[in-house]
């Protein structure tokens, strides 16, 4: 009888401190909890974006231009200026080192008339030359020599060439090396791969 009176006083005391143990273990893990829950996270540093500051290259003698601009010695018809691909021609190229092409490319420097002319409206006559092999193009390539003397076949320079961005699709189908004088507002381009130096927005046949 003893022996089992205590056997029943053990289990009774085992069961009490099991349950103060399984008490006082969550009292502390909520505890933990909480206390972890005050505390700030410690904010990741703030990532800013690196400047990228431009490089003032000074350019040689060899590539500057030293003549004043000759824009107020230009013709103008119908409020466009007549230009002439000698006009057009001065143009020096500098070749610095392109990252993205990882390759020496010819940026162009232009002539202070020539840099008097961005943003005009301008009358250019060339040899066309269409993009798409149909000739039912948006964007042609007027040219101040015909397509065997052309730039693309390397028979001449960047300066010989120019974007033409039609102001009306209307899909008139032009022929390669057909003569035809363009009207538009020219815009220079001296950083963007994809298009040539020159070009002329707006564009439409000259009448």
């Amino acid at each position: 009888m003893k022996s089992s009176s205590y056997l029943i006083l053990f289990l009774v005391f085992a069961c009490i401190g099991f349950g103060a143990f399984k008490l006082l273990n969550n009292t502390i893990e909520e505890t933990a909890t909480e206390t972890l829950a005050n505390i700030n996270p410690v904010p990741e540093p703030e990532k800013k974006e690196i400047p990228k500051i431009p490089i003032e290259v000074e350019l040689p003698d060899s590539l500057k231009w030293f003549e004043p601009s000759t824009i107020d010695q230009l013709s103008k018809k119908d409020g466009h200026f007549k230009v002439s691909w000698k006009v057009l021609g001065k143009m020096k190229l500098n070749e610095q080192y392109n990252e993205d092409m990882g390759a020496y490319i010819p940026y162009p420097v232009f002539h202070p008339t020539v840099k008097d002319l961005d943003g005009q409206r301008i009358e250019v006559n060339g040899y066309v030359i269409p993009i798409e092999e149909t000739g039912d193009a948006t964007i042609l390539v007027l040219s101040a020599n015909p397509y065997s003397q052309c730039f693309f076949c390397g028979q001449a320079g960047p300066e010989t060439v120019m974007d033409i961005q039609l102001k009306n699709k209307s899909g008139k189908r032009f022929k390669t090396d057909e003569r035809l004088s363009f009207r538009g507002k020219l815009r220079l381009n001296d950083s963007d791969l994809f298009y040539l130096n020159y070009i002329m927005d707006d564009a439409e046949v000259a009448n």
